[in-house]
């Protein structure tokens, strides 16, 4: 069974680099969504993911930085080593923070669009960008509706 595992994990780790994440963080997650019980000591990652303890910090620190805050650890009492397990508390958070992300990206599409506009840049790549902002304006739009649906659905 832990090789299928890791054969899955690594495919995690493909799957999310594509995302932006580095391959390392991607079998960071990949091992903590399959790991039974649902968490993992940094050694064991360390061991389990064949991984320097500095890569492992490293990649473990992206994932608990603000923004990202996909996994978090806890500690038991006595016992000196931290637990990561993912967080689906900040996940779900993350995710209501979705509709704000989209206001940024809109704020600043708009005014690219406005200064590419004024300055007589090229029109082509300007209404792509348009097109662009306008499927996040519509997105904005949609959002709160969609997370008030999937929240009365998933109480």
């Amino acid at each position: 069974m832990e090789n299928q595992q890791k054969i899955f994990i690594e495919k995690i780790g493909v799957k999310t680099e594509k995302m932006g994440y580095s391959p390392l963080s991607g079998r960071i997650l990949g091992a903590l969504l399959l790991a039974e019980p649902p968490y993992m000591t940094f050694d064991y990652l360390c061991e389990f993911l064949s991984a320097s303890k500095s890569s492992i910090s490293n990649n473990l620190n992206v994932l608990m930085k603000e923004g990202v805050n996909m996994i978090e650890y806890f500690t038991i009492p006595g016992d000196r080593k931290r637990y990561f397990k993912i967080s689906f508390e900040n996940w779900n958070k993350h995710l209501k923070n979705i509709p704000d992300e989209f206001q940024f990206s809109n704020e600043l599409l708009s005014e690219i669009v406005n200064y590419r506009s004024e300055n007589k840049l090229d029109s082509k790549f300007t209404g792509d960008i348009q097109k662009i902002l306008s499927f996040y304006e519509f997105m904005l739009e949609k959002l709160p509706s969609l997370i008030k649906e999937w929240e009365l659905n998933n109480k």
